[in-house]
């Protein structure tokens, strides 16, 4: 039996970092057929703030996560974005005001793009290397219970 080692597996997640940096991005859109571009299956995805790594987050279906990500209520990303943009403003039942929701709704058409990539083993492996390795960057993930520690 073949034994997989970790600069094997090393290589194997930043050949797949290298992917989400240089693949083409979906826009966002509001459309409802746009969660479409996204495959229906487990896998990690990135999303860009003009052109910049913001976050990157893994589902097990990629499609389905892609139509959460337009509500605040659903999506921590939208929250943290909301709350980075318009310096921390108040929320009531996970979701900001309307008038903050529609400049929300507006600078995400604006400005962000998506990349995602199926991944059916290791996705919160790979998602977990990936934030710890951008945390310094900017990225609005937080570093939590479910990837405390970088595993390579």
């Amino acid at each position: 039996m073949k034994k997989l080692t970790i600069p094997k597996i090393r290589t194997y997640i930043e050949e797949i970092e290298s992917t989400f940096l240089t693949q083409s991005r979906v826009d966002f859109s509001f459309d409802r057929k746009w969660s479409s571009n996204f495959p229906d299956a487990g896998g990690v995805y990135t999303i860009f703030d003009k052109n910049i790594l913001v976050y990157i987050g893994e589902s097990a279906n990629i499609k389905e996560r892609m139509k959460e990500i337009k509500r605040t209520y659903n999506h921590s990303f939208r929250r943290k974005l909301g709350k980075r943009l318009f310096n921390n403003p108040p929320m009531e039942k996970r979701k900001f005001s309307p008038e903050i929701e529609i400049a929300l709704n507006e600078y995400y058409l604006d400005n962000i793009s998506i990349s995602a990539l199926e991944i059916n083993f290791g996705r919160l492996e790979i998602e977990s290397y990936l934030i710890h390795k951008y945390k310094d960057t900017g990225i609005l993930n937080t570093i939590g219970k479910r990837n405390a520690t970088q595993l390579i």
